[in-house]
Formats: structure tokens, sequence, C-alpha cells
């Protein structure tokens, strides 16, 4: 963002005397729309683009609800394709433009296959030879017996509008495949209501004779390598006035904006710009949370305009105040191209009424950075968070504790330590995966091991983490991730308000990774960009860097490392150490949502046993490691998966000729119960969104945070003037 002013001097006593008139102008380049949004869906700036455009990438499929290894063993997910057998899979697309387009299955082959699938799309037939023959740099087919995405070019004029039957059967009947099955009876747990079952998958024994209907879907997806039809993008709430980064502002008004915005907008496409101010820092439909609004009616009267759609040449219509927010709206029939947006430039007339402002001595205010998606929190009073924290005594495993992030270390040795007995992929009911055993003193009896790798598969032991840092108020969340040529891993990350900033953590060996230099615990996606900056190419599953580069110069002087802990086996210990899973880092994502515990549904049938194919999730993609083709939901925005919580951001303003300050906070809290203020160094006292700061000559100090319902409180912001 650059900014220019252009104004009288106020050393001009007539001119100082009255109120001035300045020419605000301030420019957005596309980097800065993009990632310091308010919310981008549906769009996409790669780093060296210079603009923003709908996401490329289409995903057709009917499966995804299902998919996955059922808890019940009598429900197989994975079927034989040799001899007479024939599947058919109907996939209904609204429009067949002839843009590419492949088609993506979750199959497993047979060691040493030899056998070539046939596949037919509307009679248009395509073969796919074994493994070792159509991709031998993918060695990921050969060498491991895990279930993998598979993706098979067909030529795009196959395609029609409406109902497209794909069929698979093994050539010569030959035996080697194995094709992926959602199970009807699994269908509801990947949904919400209503569930829908679309039966469009089945099968014959016959070489095609006859057909019966199939117990499920077959995980078989069209790919389509073109842009999705709409998105939107919102920018934060900005000052317009000229004043976005002073701490204390002046009484300034907007009184005329003009928009110019620089943007591509071909035939087929439209780009509407979209605008609203206020005299506030905080819109009508934000709730002192941070979050919107179901009715935004409900909301108090803060003098906020409607949204109103720009039109080029003229000037915005209504203004409403100093703070601005835009909106774009992208969409497209032709999908084959997209609008885009490469800058926008606010040109703001402002009438300022010089006063006096106090001294700014300090100001510590934080950034909030919002997510694009909604992903409701859980709450943690639950009925299985609360059983959870009294039955299993985790107050006690707590006590004592100097920190917060003390506390969340307690807790990661205590979820590591758990025994568990009989774990399941759904429901996720810790409490009956726990094994709760007293010894003769009646206290509960934890593991011991005899490697650093606990028992159990790594979803297990993370998800108990999860819900145990949840059960106190700590914001947590499950986390998977892999790279081609390895099956991947289960985490848990949760928001540390003593670092305010997500942590990685694995109960399956109690650590976490940490920046060398500032020793500052790291997220997921800190840890994948410390692999992607070595690897040497583009990473595509065609050839994995797994099977090409150096492993062991990959992880030599790296600028991260982990925390050990006091046990007697070190974390890199074993077959499967830290360091072997630093090179699953490339891909991870997460399931867009907190409520796992009050909220069953939905949820992937199983993680961890099985290739990831439940298409709910959110995905993590960029520049190196480009999307998965057969996930709809991507994002290389930090914010849409690192929201930042529990921070306070307030915006200050002078009145009284500098004697005192108006101030407006926000925040984006889960759970939040109310803000709190501490006035030079006295107790924190609640307090409203908008409140008054009398200044007393000298030193002054004012400290704000947010304090959730479990009495947890976020990060401090500051402002310390002399009036």
């Amino acid at each position: 963002m650059t900014t220019d002013t252009t104004r009288p001097s106020l050393d001009d006593p007539i001119a100082a005397s009255e109120t001035d008139s300045q020419a605000v102008t301030t420019t957005f380049d596309a980097a800065a729309l993009y990632e310091d949004a308010d919310r981008a869906l549906g769009l996409w700036k790669g780093d060296a683009e210079d603009q923003i455009h709908l996401f490329r990438g289409e995903v057709v499929e009917s499966d995804s609800p299902g998919s996955g290894r059922s808890d019940d063993h009598g429900i197989q997910p994975f079927m034989r394709l040799d001899g007479t057998t024939q599947i058919s899979k109907t996939l209904d697309l609204p429009i067949a433009d002839g843009t590419p387009v492949q088609i993506g299955f979750v199959g497993i082959e047979d060691e040493a296959n030899q056998t070539t699938l046939q596949l037919s799309i509307n009679g248009v037939t395509v073969l796919r030879p074994p493994s070792s023959q159509a991709t031998p740099d993918a060695r990921q087919y050969q060498e491991l017996s895990w279930s993998r995405w598979y993706y098979v070019d067909i030529p795009a004029d196959a395609l029609r509008p409406g109902d497209n039957e794909i069929l698979f059967s093994a050539v010569d009947g030959g035996v080697g495949w194995q094709i992926m099955i959602a199970d009807d009876r699994e269908a509801t747990k990947g949904q919400p209501d209503p569930v829908e079952l679309p039966h469009a998958s089945r099968i014959s024994h016959d070489d095609g004779v006859t057909w019966t209907q199939e117990r499920g879907e077959y995980v078989i997806r069209l790919l389509l390598d073109r842009y999705v039809s709409v998105g939107e993008w919102v920018s934060p709430v900005f000052d317009a006035a000229g004043e976005q980064d002073e701490a204390i502002k002046g009484d300034w008004t907007v009184e005329q904006l003009q928009l110019h915005c620089a943007m591509d907008v071909p035939e087929s496409t439209t780009l509407d710009l979209c605008v609203r101010s206020g005299p506030h820092p905080t819109t009508d439909d934000a709730s002192s949370d941070g979050t919107l609004r179901d009715d935004p009616g409900d909301a108090p009267e803060s003098g906020w305009t409607e949204w109103s759609t720009w039109k080029p040449g003229t000037p915005v219509a209504e203004v409403s105040g100093r703070y601005v927010q835009l909106r774009a709206d992208f969409s497209t029939t032709d999908r084959r191209l997209s609008p885009s947006l490469e800058s926008v430039t606010i040109e703001a007339q402002v009438a300022i009424r010089p006063q006096n402002k106090p001294r700014v001595a300090a100001a510590e205010n934080a950034q909030i950075q919002r997510s694009s998606y909604d992903m409701p929190h859980e709450d943690p009073r639950c009925r299985q968070l609360r059983q959870l924290r009294v039955e299993c005594e985790l107050d006690a495993v707590v006590a004592g504790a100097q920190t917060e992030f003390e506390t969340i270390q307690r807790l990661h040795r205590w979820a590591y330590h758990i025994p568990l007995d009989n774990c399941s992929h759904f429901p996720w009911n810790v409490l009956d995966w726990i094994d709760l055993r007293r010894g003769e003193d009646c206290s509960i009896e934890l593991n011991e091991y005899s490697q650093r790798r606990r028992d159990k598969m790594c979803l297990y032991p993370n998800v108990v983490l999860v819900a145990a840092l949840q059960s106190f108020g700590l914001v947590a969340r499950h986390l998977n991730f892999h790279s081609e040529g390895m099956t991947g891993h289960e985490i848990c990350e949760v928001w540390s308000n003593d670092h305010a900033k997500w942590i990685h953590l694995d109960a399956t060996r109690d650590y976490y990774f940490f920046d060398r230099r500032t020793l500052t615990p790291l997220d997921t996606e800190e840890i994948h960009q410390a692999l992607v900056e070595r690897l040497d190419k583009v990473e595509t599953w065609e050839r994995p860097f797994l099977y090409r580069q150096d492993l062991d110069a990959l992880v030599e002087d790296l600028p991260i490392s982990y925390w050990d802990g006091d046990y007697e086996h070190a974390v890199n210990s074993g077959e499967h150490g830290a360091m072997f899973l630093f090179r699953s880092f490339c891909h991870f994502r997460v399931i867009p949502r907190f409520d796992v515990f009050s909220r069953s549904r939905p949820l992937p049938v199983s993680q961890g046993t099985e290739v990831w194919s439940w298409n709910g999730y959110l995905n993590w993609a960029d520049d190196q490691v480009p999307p998965l083709r057969h996930f709809s939901t991507h994002s290389n925005r930090r914010a849409d998966l690192y929201p930042t919580l529990n921070q306070t951001r307030f915006t200050a303003q002078s009145q009284q000729d500098g004697r005192q300050l108006a101030l407006w906070m926000e925040t984006t809290t889960p759970d939040f119960e109310t803000y709190e203020v501490r006035i030079d160094g006295g107790p924190w006292q609640p307090t409203d969104r908008q409140w008054n700061w009398s200044l007393r000559d000298g030193m002054n100090r004012a400290e704000m945070r947010a304090r959730n319902r479990s009495g947890v409180t976020g990060v401090i912001s500051a402002l310390s003037v002399v009036a």
C-alpha cells in the first residue's frame, strides 16, 4: 500500500484557523489486495503473478462423503477389477467446453503389476498401463502398498453436457488393480443433512452384458483444468483519510471518494467493485468477537453505508466516514477465461480540523488476519469436553503451570502417555478411546514406552490432545500432511497466546519444531516452507523429490530444529523420527471447523489408514507445491489456514484538543466474553468495544485484551502517550 497526501501547511495561521482540505491517494497493488484481504474465496494469485484471478481447477465428484476405510470390518473399501468385471460411474457435467481434463481415482496396484486398465468415457477409450510403464519416475506407485491417487489424461472432446459415463475394466481380464468404493452405509459421516446418495455407480460381472447397482460410489472424479465460475474478494476496513498507520488519528473526515481500478475483464466475464464507508473502524455486520452477524439488522447503529456498486468515472455516491471497505465480485460464463484485478487506487478529499494530539511514547497494536472460510469454533463446555476434563483429572495435570505455554506442554505430555484402547475413525468420541486405569494409590496410570514413538495410529493421540486443549478454552485443531512417496502423518495445532501464533504439536512423540535463531515454536506452514525452499523443482506426483534429491543433504544445516524433552529416546531415533517426518511436509490440509466434539458430522470416514479422499478439506498449496487436482478447495494465503486469534486491535482518535482519546477495539476471539482494559498498571476492568480514555498530565498507558468464557485472556495490545 502506498499513500500520498497534498494539503495546505498548518504553519499558515489563516489556513490553520479553519478546517483544512487534503487530497489523499492510496494505492493497493495485487499482492497487498490478496494477502491482506478479509476474504478471498474462489481466487488465486501466484507469487510471480501481478493480478488476482479466479482459481483454476474444478472437481466433479459424488463419492467424497463415504470415501475411506470404515470402522466396520465387514465394509471393505476396495474391490478387485479383473476377469470379466467392469464398473461404471456416471458424473453430471453441466458445461463441457473443451478444457483439458483428467480422470482421478483412488486405487491400489499389486506388486509387480503388469495389467493395463481400460477406461471408456462416453465410448472414447483410453488405456492406463501399469505404473512401472506409465510413470516410471513416480515410484510411489510401485514401492508403497498404501492406496494412492491416480491421474489419467482423457480427450477433452470426450465429455458432453449432462451425464458422462466412465467405464473401467482390466485389459484381457488381467489381475493387478483395486478401485476404492465409498460405501453408501458410510456416506452420512462425511456430509451434513440432508444426506444425499447419488446411486451413480454400477458393476457388471459378465463384460457389461448385465449391470447391478453398486453398494456405493466408486472414487472416480473428473478433474477439469478450468476456472471456477465465481469468486469474492473483500478488503479489510482501512482509513481513507491517510492515517492508516498512525497510532492516534486526528479529527479528520472524508468528504468525497473516487476509485480507480486496473483490471482486465475479457468478454463473458465480469468484475464488479463495491464500496461502503463508515465513521468508525468496525462495520455494522461485525460482532464484538470479529465474526459476522447472522442478522446485521441486529447490530448497533454505527452509520455505515450499504454496499454500492462502483461505476467507473464517477465518485462514490454516498460517503459516511473516513473508514472504507471494498468488495470485488468475480464471475465468468466462459470457464476458459477469468477477469483479473491488478490494483485499486482510492482518492479521498479529506477535511481536517486542526487540534493537538498527545505524543505517542509506544504503541503495540495487533494485526488481525482473518480466514476467508467460516470455521465454527468449539464450545469448551460441551458435554464431551467437560467430561474429559473431569474424568481424566486434567486440572491436576496443569496445576502449577506458570504460563499458558507450560499448560499446553503439560497437556501435550499427558496425551502422549495416556493409554488408548479401542479407537475408531468416527465419531471422535475420545472418552471411548481412552483406557482409563487406576493404580493401587488410585492415581491414573500412564504408559511408558521402549521407544520414542508411542503406540496407536497417529490420528488418535493427536485428536485426544486437541480435545484436552479445547477443554481449557485453548483453540486447537487436527491437521494432516504428506509428500508423494510417503504415507503422511496426523498431528495437532494449537493457538498460543504466549507466542501469538499457531504451533505444530505431535502427541505420537511429544515434540514440536522451533526456529533455531529465535527459538520460537513453529506451525506446519513454517515447517513446510523450510522444506520447499530446499526442493530443486516444483513438486509433482509424476516425479516426487523423494526419488531424485539427496535426502541426507536435504536435512543438513536446517534453520529449524525440534524440542527433544527429557526422554531416554530421542525424537529422531527409530526409522520414522523427526527428520524422516520432515520430508512429509509438502501437502497439508485441515477440516475447516473446530467444533468436532460437539458436532460429530461431517467428518472424513477415515484419516491415516487410506489416502486422503474426503473433499471437504481446506488444502494448502503454493507455487512450489501446486494444488492437488482431486481436491476442490485450496489456498496459498496464510491467513486462510492461520488466522490470528485472541488478539485485540485498537483504533485511537484524539478528542478535546488532545486531552481525551476515543478508542475502538476489534478481535477474533472464539467463545468471546468481553474486552478488558488496564490503565496505568491498575486492575483489569471489563469494557465495551468502544470507550473513552481521559488523559492526565504526563505518561499514560492503556493495555487492552480480550477474554473468552473459559477465562483465557488473549494477547495484549498497549498504547503509551504523553499528555
